[in-house]
């Protein structure tokens, strides 16, 4: 079981309607959806893989499965491009 962290690299900010995620080394800027920002809010070195899936869980109505499935997209995306660390 992880334990993820964002990179100091990066940065994520919700402006207005819109989530972004910022990477601070080379200037692009990403547009994230509301539970790709949740996740990334809540990988702070302190939180397991199981306590970001059953805070998506109960924050978004969505299936166990579907959030356990959809996490491990994110994050193996995240990992490649360095944006979050495990722990």
């Amino acid at each position: 079981m992880g334990i993820f962290k964002l990179s100091e690299n990066i940065s994520i900010k919700k402006k207005g309607e819109n989530y972004l995620l910022f990477d601070n080394l080379n200037g692009n800027i990403y547009k994230i959806n509301e539970v790709s920002y949740k996740i990334l809010s809540l990988c702070n070195g302190k939180n397991t893989e199981e306590d970001i899936i059953k805070n998506i869980t109960s924050s978004f109505s969505v299936a166990h499965e579907e959030a356990v499935k959809d996490f491990n997209v994110l994050m193996q995306n995240l990992l490649e491009r360095l944006y979050v660390a495990n722990v």
